[in-house]
């Protein structure tokens, strides 16, 4: 028995050590040149320390700003956090990863996270951890009809084109009924885009040699849009044109 005991402790001393600077390690590690035909394994080591790290209540509410390759978003009142990083793929392109942790879901508070694809993104409402996989860079907290609503900003690299999108999330009691997407999004079009019918959410394609801004605006209470580079103005609205 003594072994087994040995074995057991040596296991649980593992995952007591996972903290930022083990993160930051690993995280550098699947995204260096030398290590792209392992890039999937090393990065399942990632999201399992990941996965642990976020299993001790005390960790809540950390960003771990020291570990680059990840983003860390909590909304105002802390009443969740999303984590999101890309592992880069050997065909091109990157493959997107996310956990979701809420506090106050009854039963399991921890949520695994997949990409569904970008197909018809704006259309679908999605469910039981599919999501509309991107790296999420702020969430905003407004309210519609007196309900808090959360609207995520998020960011989806891709080869001859980025897209960035304005996705919403309702959260549910539990994580089976967490949706990606929102009904709030009152839209016919976002410049050169233009939605058959009502979407979940609002998506802006732009060349992958430009670079452009989605974001929050303090002073007008609103989100901006705007291309930053290189400036183009007789092609004013024209994202998926522009370059």
């Amino acid at each position: 028995m003594r072994p087994l005991f040995v074995l057991i402790l040596s296991f649980s001393s593992l995952y007591a050590q996972v903290d930022e600077s083990r993160l930051q390690e690993l995280g550098q590690s699947y995204l260096l040149p030398s290590n792209l035909a392992s890039a999937d394994s090393l990065s399942e080591v990632f999201a399992d320390s990941l996965w642990s790290f976020i299993s001790f209540e005390a960790n809540y509410g950390k960003t771990l700003t020291q570990v680059s390759n990840l983003s860390v978003q909590l909304p105002d009142d802390q009443s969740f956090a999303l984590y999101t990083w890309a592992v880069p793929s050997a065909e091109g392109g990157f493959n997107f990863h996310g956990f979701l942790w809420n506090k106050q879901w009854k039963g399991s508070q921890r949520l695994l996270l997949r990409d569904f694809g970008a197909v018809d993104a704006p259309y679908r409402w999605l469910k039981a951890g599919d999501w509309i996989g991107a790296i999420c860079y702020d969430i905003l907290t407004t309210r519609d009809k007196g309900q808090k609503v959360y609207t995520l900003l998020t960011f989806r690299p891709g080869l001859s084109y980025h897209t960035k999108y304005i996705d919403g999330i309702e959260l549910g009691s539990k994580s089976e009924r967490c949706h990606f997407g929102s009904r709030i999004f009152n839209i016919r079009s976002n410049g050169d885009e233009r939605y058959a019918r009502r979407p979940y959410r609002v998506q802006f394609r732009y060349n992958s040699s430009l670079s452009a801004a989605v974001r929050w605006d303090k002073k007008h209470k609103g989100i901006i849009c705007d291309h930053l580079a290189p400036s183009k103005s007789e092609l004013l609205e024209r994202w998926f044109a522009y370059g």
